[in-house]
């Protein structure tokens, strides 16, 4: 009895099993069973294990943020706006592209008219046109009129001169007769002036007598030097004469004549090198005139072009609408330049530079796309996000944007509910962005989610860099 005092039996739990008794010579010997624990014993020390791993786990990351930090899954596929504008005011007229409709480069989309455009300029060259015509005119019709003038002159000066070269030729023979006579006569002379020094030698006649025929002889010899000086004089002219050089009193109507042709002749020359001016000067006017006169009919019905391919996202300015010179008349994008707006931590700014290789998983798509950085911004103010049609993801303390380029353009993606409409803006870009953001994800994959993660881990830049 004290023994079972001091040791009393032990309370059984009404789930534990009773203990098996096993036979052991003449009694029974009891095997001892473990005890099961509560399972409500288990949750709180499971519970305090788990607080201490979160917070080892949120110590590392933010000590180690290059290490636990590779991805962002704030990411969406975005595009750049493509404005098409008009260069001139006017009134939309033609849509040939819809909107969601593509369109290649150069392909007329709208056509602008503009029945107001300013013609000053072709005023002003149709006023110089008409003035080098007028001068044009006047100057040829001097140009024939001096022209039939020395035709007039060069026949004048050819009967003068055929007069004048007859009158020469007259002259000439009547002193070659003059010197003719003069020399018979000194001859005759000479004979008188030998007979009457014969005489004189035979005691006929004087030595005074002889003195008188010599002298006569003389005056018929200065004679003769006389018309032969006068012959070679006319000579002289005449050869001048024929050669147009008019020295004597006879060619002076010639010599007139001559001077006069000069003068016609030169004035014709001037005015043949001012018709050419004008004639140059006239061309260049036509082809002025046909410039601006194209150009007023291109900018009077104006087709408005891009110089990229694309797709029309939405149309601003509707056929009959009136428009400003360079207001924007449609929106388009590219899926030739689809990027990925993603939201990283500042401190992998060093692994992020341009050009760093990432992989892009984008929603809807089974396997990730290659890509790299092309661009990294800190923030991305009204101006940056107004040149995307999809808002940007909200950004917070220590973090930076990252567009990135695809490799490759996505394309279209099956339709799917965008994701741009629960993408958060920054203030003042709500309507801006929500305006710009597509209607259908499905073209270019815009406005979907994505998520980036740098190509090479931790590990492997570690590695590179040793």
């Amino acid at each position: 009895m004290a023994d079972q005092r001091n040791n009393p039996p032990p309370i059984q739990h009404p789930l534990t099993p009773a203990p098996l008794r096993q036979p052991h010579g003449d009694g029974l010997v009891q095997r001892p069973q473990p005890v099961a624990v509560p399972i409500w014993h288990i949750v709180p020390r499971m519970a305090g294990y788990g607080v201490v791993l979160f917070i080892i786990w949120a110590v590392l990351t933010i000590m180690f943020p290059n290490v636990f930090t590779r991805s962002s899954e704030r990411a969406v596929v975005n595009s750049p706006v493509s404005l098409v504008t008009s260069p001139v005011e006017g009134v939309v007229m033609k849509q040939m592209v819809a909107a969601g409709q593509p369109f290649t480069s150069n392909q007329a989309l709208m056509v602008v008219q503009n029945p107001n455009i300013d013609r000053s300029l072709l005023v002003d060259l149709t006023g110089k046109k008409l003035d080098n015509q007028q001068r044009y005119d006047s100057a040829k019709a001097r140009l024939e009129s001096n022209r039939r003038l020395m035709a007039a002159t060069e026949q004048d000066l050819q009967r003068y001169n055929s007069a004048a070269q007859r009158e020469h030729a007259t002259r000439v023979r009547a002193l070659e007769a003059r010197l003719a006579s003069a020399k018979a006569q000194e001859d005759q002379q000479q004979e008188v002036v030998n007979r009457n020094q014969n005489m004189q030698w035979a005691g006929a006649v004087s030595e005074a007598y002889t003195n008188a025929s010599r002298y006569q002889l003389s005056m018929l010899s200065n004679a003769k030097a006389a018309a032969r000086a006068e012959l070679d004089n006319a000579v002289g002219e005449s050869q001048a004469s024929r050669n147009k050089v008019y020295a004597s009193s006879t060619d002076g109507p010639s010599a007139t004549l001559a001077q006069r042709r000069q003068v016609l002749s030169a004035e014709s020359a001037q005015l043949t090198a001012e018709l050419e001016q004008l004639e140059a000067y006239g061309k260049s006017v036509d082809e002025m005139l046909a410039a601006e006169q194209e150009r007023i009919d291109r900018l009077s019905n104006l087709e408005i072009r891009s110089p990229e391919p694309g797709t029309i996202e939405d149309m601003i300015a509707q056929p009959g609408m009136r428009v400003a010179a360079g207001a924007t008349l449609a929106r388009a994008s590219n899926c030739a330049q689809t990027r990925v707006v993603a939201v990283f931590p500042r401190s992998l700014s060093d692994n992020l530079l341009p050009g760093a290789r990432l992989n892009v998983q984008v929603d809807g798509m089974p396997t990730a796309l290659p890509a790299s950085v092309a661009e990294v911004l800190p923030r991305a103010p009204d101006g940056d996000q107004a040149r995307y049609f999809v808002p940007f993801p909200p950004i917070e303390k220590n973090e930076i944007y990252v567009i990135a380029k695809l490799d490759r353009p996505l394309g279209n993606l099956p339709g799917k509910a965008g994701a741009a409409s629960g993408t958060g803006t920054t203030p003042g870009t709500a309507g801006t962005a929500a305006a710009a953001a597509p209607t259908q994800s499905g073209h270019c994959g815009m406005g979907r989610w994505a998520r980036v993660t740098l190509n090479q881990s931790w590990l492997g830049q570690l590695r590179a860099s040793l």
